[in-house]
């Protein structure tokens, strides 16, 4: 009888034992296939708008002022009297002149400043490629390796955009000081219009227990 036991004490062990390491390898591939989904996730970034003195600008046609969201493809229109920063967060910056129609397009590596007309400061951050064009094409690019500063005024018609430092700057295009202090004012991170960061975070983890059904009677014993 003592032998019967201790048989059956051993096959419950092993069961035991078979059922912690289906545990451990079914987590274990649970694991990759969260981080497989939330790379799979692409990068969204949002621009916040600051305007100088908080005034009101034009973006896709409505009114927008300090601390607005922006997303890519924005058409950003400014008059005679306003002018605005647009912080693009790892990216860089684009400081826009009065009397300026631009429209913003970037994503991961890029950031681009499309000009209808008007001035612009475009300011890439190292490993982005910045650029600026009008209709008569591209001005040039930054260099990705260290980053770098583009500047221009084009008037709907001429010959030529005016490439250089200075051009947008004297033309009053707000400057990265500037547009600091505009965006003090408004109303912090928590202000109208915040950008939204969007944080995605998958961690599920399928662990599938296999149930135990263990014969409490060991085989019947011969009479």
């Amino acid at each position: 009888m003592n032998s019967k036991r201790r048989k059956a004490a051993t096959a419950i062990a092993a069961l035991l034992l078979f059922s912690i390491s289906q545990i451990g390898l079914q987590i274990g591939f649970a694991e990759p296939h969260s981080t497989e989904t939330t790379t799979a996730i692409p990068q969204q970034i949002v621009a916040r708008l600051v305007t100088r003195n908080n005034q009101p600008i034009s973006v896709n046609g409505q009114s927008a002022s300090t601390g607005a969201s922006l997303t890519t493809g924005a058409m950003i229109d400014t008059a005679a009297d306003q002018s605005a920063t647009v912080n693009v967060g790892p990216l860089g910056s684009v400081d826009i002149a009065p009397n300026t129609r631009v429209i913003l397009t970037f994503e991961p590596g890029s950031l681009k400043a499309a000009v209808t007309y008007g001035c612009v400061i475009l300011r890439a951050k190292k490993n982005t490629t910045g650029e600026i064009e009008t209709e008569k094409g591209s001005i040039g690019k930054t260099d990705p390796a260290t980053g770098g500063v583009l500047e221009m005024c084009y008037t709907q018609g001429a010959a030529a955009p005016v490439v250089g430092p200075g051009v947008a700057t004297g033309a009053g295009a707000a400057g990265a000081p500037a547009g600091a202090t505009a965006g003090a004012g408004g109303g912090g991170l928590f202000g109208l219009g915040v950008p939204a960061t969007i944080a995605i975070v998958a961690a599920g983890t399928a662990a599938g227990l296999t149930p135990l059904f263990f014969d409490d009677n060991p085989s019947p014993s011969t009479p």
